[in-house]
């Protein structure tokens, strides 16, 4: 990702799947549609839009958000995780990290009905002034309900269909 363009672009904040959806296309994009935590739900095209629509921007990631990521790409991939965590060192690299205290987590009305990660992403979005990218409808809701800016994947997948025709 070009740090010239990031500033051109407003900030998001990237959830779990989003994220490793990100991470799997730059380790392997044939093992996309394999991997199980997707669910049959996102292939190479669906790496590819949403590469195009981060690309251009600031990605920020809560540490609970690679905790997440770290476990799901662990138990999916086994003996090729280290391969995978390798192969992603420059974009972890390049992906700023945004501490949000416990502190700050166990003091918002989020936490009981979202938990740690959730709440982490709605928190570091409001102190970035951030759009969260999300496919999880319910922090997609939690969030616009919150007058942050959100999208779902479907929306950055939606253009996948133009290109169909």
């Amino acid at each position: 990702m070009s740090k010239k363009l990031s500033g051109r672009w407003k900030a998001i904040v990237i959830d779990t799947s989003p994220l490793l959806l990100l991470l799997m296309g730059l380790y392997d994009t044939d093992a996309i549609e394999n991997f199980r935590r997707f669910s049959k739900k996102y292939d190479s095209e669906d790496y590819d839009l949403l590469f195009q629509f981060v690309a251009k921007r600031k990605v920020i990631v809560t540490p609970h958000v690679l905790s997440e990521v770290s476990g799901f790409a662990k138990m999916e991939l086994k003996n090729r995780f280290p391969e995978f965590i390798e192969g992603n060192t420059t974009i972890l690299g390049e992906i700023d990290e945004e501490h949000v205290s416990k502190v700050h987590i166990l003091a918002s009305p989020e936490l009981v009905k979202f938990g740690f990660t959730d709440t982490s992403i709605i928190l570091a979005a409001k102190e970035n002034d951030a759009l969260v990218l999300t496919d999880d409808f319910l922090l997609w809701g939690i969030c616009k309900k919150a007058g942050l800016e959100t999208k779902h994947m479907t929306e950055v997948l939606s253009k996948k269909e133009i290109f169909r025709e």
